[in-house]
């Protein structure tokens, strides 16, 4: 009983120093990550970590959030089935001049049609679009903005209230922040202004 009992303690210990060696190991991780970027750690607010589980289409845990002042990113994991690996994913949100209504932009999926076409015939290829508002769209998905688009074809997006939402496979990195921003500010100095005004959510 008493060697039974020691082993167990030995075991208990081994655990919890390898627990301790994997936390430190992530930590420092995320360390790594929030200086190579420049943004600042934060808490994950629970408007983000609502707009990540939207995106995936699950519930899930956001955590690892950093912050600008307009720039939001976080982890996102969840398990389809309780017998399976966790998801790793990410979020990156760049805040909006007005919030808008529903639109998403996402890579070509023969699985996952959208439910409109544009006149660029390379931007039908390469995207599927969804958006309740025909008008809205196209006032969003201008010519110029579709050819800013095509220089981010692996770009999924969506306009979510008040942010722009990428999301996507695999924890956030310094290089996936950088991207992610760039093509979103791209895309709003190619919006028409009047879009805020015309379409603003209420």
């Amino acid at each position: 009983m008493t060697i039974t009992l020691v082993v167990i303690a030995v075991l208990a210990a081994g655990l919890g120093a390898l627990y301790l060696r994997v936390q430190r190991r992530q930590q420092a991780f995320f360390r790594d990550r929030v200086a190579s970027i420049g943004l600042g750690e934060a808490p994950v607010e629970p408007w983000l970590a609502a707009a990540a589980e939207r995106a995936f289409g699950v519930q899930g845990n956001a955590e690892r959030m950093v912050r600008g002042e307009r720039v939001w990113a976080c982890d996102f994991t969840y398990q389809a089935m309780r017998s399976s690996t966790a998801a790793k994913c990410h979020v990156v949100a760049v805040s909006l001049p007005t919030a808008l209504p529903p639109l998403a932009v996402f890579p070509k999926n023969p699985m996952l049609p959208g439910n409109l076409e544009f006149e660029s015939a390379e931007f039908n290829r390469t995207f599927s679009v969804e958006c309740f508002d025909r008008r809205y769209a196209s006032a969003v998905l201008t010519p110029r903005v579709m050819e800013w688009l095509l220089t981010y074809p692996k770009l999924q997006w969506k306009v979510d209230g008040n942010v722009l939402l990428a999301w996507n496979a695999g924890y956030w990195t310094a290089d996936v922040v950088r991207h992610s921003t760039a093509a979103f500010d791209g895309l709003l100095e190619r919006i028409d202004p009047y879009v805020f005004e015309e379409f603003r959510a209420h």
